[in-house]
Parts: structure tokens; sequence; C-alpha cells
């Protein structure tokens, strides 16, 4: 059952084999875990989201009728969840103890102090590509996710964004600049500083 096709698999879960469903997930949970971490930037909330994704995708999956394939489909969930996921918890304005880590501030660390310095400096570059990234506009931000992250090709973001080739390009492209210009300011505030 392993070597079947995507649509091979959807049929057999469709009619209610599990196991059909149960080779899907495993082709597809690390990329779609992949694909959330880069959005919420935490590990546990992660794979929380891929579990509300696939069960949703599970719910749903009588629905499907293959005018895409699966993959585009199940990433179209995922971005879409995640998107909705950051709206929620932009209104909620949470806060969690777990941005320390993102500092590398970790407690339970006790071989911190080895290579502080350099730690530091990495993770305060991806802090700030990270920040930069979350300003873009939710439709620029899951191009970039996709095509930088996630290494997809555009005929794949284009399907699972159901919008054609050129606007994929078009949107990576406004995305790239602006993420410049953002980091490009931050950096010539951040020396006025200094």
């Amino acid at each position: 059952m392993e070597q079947l096709l995507d649509t091979e698999l959807v049929k057999l879960a469709q009619r209610g084999e599990g196991r059909a469903f149960d080779i899907l997930v495993g082709r597809y949970q690390t990329r779609v875990t992949h694909l959330v971490y880069r959005y919420v930037k935490d590990s546990d909330l992660a794979l929380d989201l891929v579990q509300d994704i696939f069960v949703k995708i599970f719910r749903n999956l009588v629905r499907f009728k293959g005018e895409s394939k699966f993959s585009s489909w199940l990433f179209r969930v995922a971005v879409n969840d995640c998107i909705d996921y950051l709206r929620r918890a932009k209104l909620r304005k949470e806060q969690s103890l777990d941005r320390y880590q993102e500092f590398g501030f970790d407690v339970a660390d006790e071989h911190r102090s080895v290579r502080v310095a350099e730690n530091l400096e990495d993770k305060e570059d991806r802090v700030r590509v990270n920040r930069a990234l979350a300003g873009l506009p939710d439709k620029q931000r899951s191009v970039v996710v996709m095509k930088i992250y996630e290494d997809m090709t555009f005929d794949d973001i284009a399907e699972i964004l159901e919008e054609p080739v050129s606007t994929v390009k078009s949107r990576l492209y406004k995305a790239l600049n602006t993420l410049g210009g953002i980091l490009r300011r931050r950096e010539f505030i951040e020396r006025g500083v200094q």
C-alpha cells in the first residue's frame, strides 16, 4: 500500500481504509510541520496545529474531488490555518514565556556560555528576519515561506494558493523587496542608536 499514488490512497481513505490515510499523513507530516513552524515559530504549537490540520483533512476528505493534487489541497489548508491562527493570536495579543528561548536564554541549557556570542548573533539575525517576515501581508508571507523556506516550485505554490504563476512570482518579488527595505531600515536605526 505504501507504493500507491496519493490519488489511490485518497480513494481508499474515502472508503474508510484507515491505513491509507495513515500513509498519507506519513508522507506529508514532516513537510507540513516545517511549513507550520515557519509561521508560528514554536515547535509545540506547530505540532498542535499540524495535528488539527490532519484532523480537518480527515474530516473533509470525502469532499476532496481530486481537482487539484492532494498535496496542494493539504498545503492550502495548512497555510490558511496558519494565517487564521496568526490573526487570532494577534487579536488576543498573547505573549508566551517561550519567547526567552528565541534569544537563547534557556535555563535548562548548561552549556550556553560556550558559544553565547555567536549563537546570540545568529539568533538575532533570525529574529530580525522573522520580525520582518511577520510584517508582510499574509499573501506575500505565504509565498516567501513556501518558496524560500519550503523550496516549493512556483507551479506548486500557484496551485496551493489558487493563483496564476505570474501572481505568485510578483508577490515573491514584492515581498523580497519589502523585506529588504524593512531589514535595511532596522539596521540603519540600530546603528544610529549605538
